[in-house]
């Protein structure tokens, strides 16, 4: 009887350790429960209003500059094609000396399902030149690698996952090598007008 007894004022203690735990009688605040904002970060890379289809020039990259634009920007060899990212086609313009020295030149490429201006724009602004502008009212990256190279990089989105990157390089801006960026910025307007605006 005697044994009966006692496990029940055991077990009843126990419940009551119990409860107080649970009860949350302490004297501290209860700590606020940790809730994850559901909505996205917003995006630095304003929306592209009037979409271009990168996508039906992205076999034919060599045509987004005409012979007239080549010759206007210097560039007086046959752009060279060569398989780019994705199965996309890569464009190469160069300017060459009598001796086969290479002054200046523009590569262009396309992307058709990739959020690259997001990406550059994380991996890039740690560049000792970088901008995020826009050309002909669609926004563009603008960075050079080092501050004391005469190449610049503009990459522009055209459209919701599809943009254009051009590379322009010109050894006569080793003196003054932020222009190397205010040339490519030319280059790439002529670019953006030879992409069709999608339907």
């Amino acid at each position: 009887m005697r044994t009966r007894w006692v496990a029940n004022v055991i077990v009843a203690s126990s419940m009551i350790v119990l409860a107080s735990c649970g009860t949350g009688t302490g004297t501290g605040a209860r700590p606020e429960p940790v809730r994850s904002d559901p909505r996205p970060a917003a995006s630095p890379i304003p929306p592209v209003h009037h979409p271009r289809d990168v996508a039906a020039v992205a076999h034919r990259t060599c045509d987004l500059l005409t012979s007239e634009e080549a010759r206007k920007f210097g560039l007086d060899l046959p752009p060279t094609p060569s398989e780019g990212l994705f199965g996309t086609v890569y464009c190469d313009w160069a300017h060459t000396t009598p001796e086969l020295y290479t002054v200046r030149r523009v590569s262009i490429t396309v992307f058709t399902n990739n959020p690259t201006l997001e990406a550059e724009y994380n991996q890039s602004r740690d560049r000792p030149s970088f901008e995020l502008t826009d050309i002909l009212g669609y926004p563009a990256l603008v960075s050079r690698p080092a501050a004391d190279s005469p190449s610049c990089a503009v990459d522009i989105k055209l459209a919701n996952r599809q943009s254009v990157s051009i590379n322009y390089e010109s050894r006569e801006f080793n003196n003054n090598p932020q222009q190397s960026c205010e040339a490519a910025k030319q280059v790439a307007a002529a670019v953006v007008m030879n992409v069709p605006l999608k339907s």
